[in-house]
């Protein structure tokens, strides 16, 4: 026995495939970097990150940070660059406000970057990471 669709199911399927968006995928011209660097001259360290974008359709690009010592979140912090290969930065205290970390202990920085682009969409994000033993 043949069982027929009829046309209202046809046009009920098309239209929920049509309504499920494409998944957005990382921006292949951004580049999202994390470091953790010493200090000149001294024996402390500071984190570092940023993430750019030269992606044709950019409206902006933002950062999320969060630096640890051992497993403790020290600090954490956002940037958002505007223009075009021009990248959002985000540094820890780095010595300002009696915040020094010496770079006898462990640290990690983890960052993740968003594009939004000019139509309306964005970006999965991107990530990285870096370590100080």
């Amino acid at each position: 026995m043949k069982k027929k669709l009829s046309l209202g199911a046809i046009v009920l399927g098309i239209s929920l495939v049509a309504s499920v968006p494409a998944s957005a995928t990382t921006d292949e011209y951004a580049t999202t970097y994390a470091n953790i660097l010493n200090k000149f001259n001294a024996n402390y360290v500071y984190g570092v990150a940023s993430a750019q974008s030269s992606n044709s359709k950019f409206q902006s690009i933002n950062l999320s940070a969060s630096f640890y010592q051992g497993t403790t979140k020290k600090e954490s912090g956002t940037a958002t660059s505007y223009t075009k290969n021009v990248p959002a930065q985000w540094l820890t205290a780095n010595g300002t406000n009696g915040t020094n970390y010496p770079s006898s202990n462990s640290y990690s920085i983890n960052v993740a970057s968003r594009t939004y682009y000019t139509d309306g969409t964005s970006s999965d994000q991107s990530y990285d990471y870096a370590y100080w033993n």
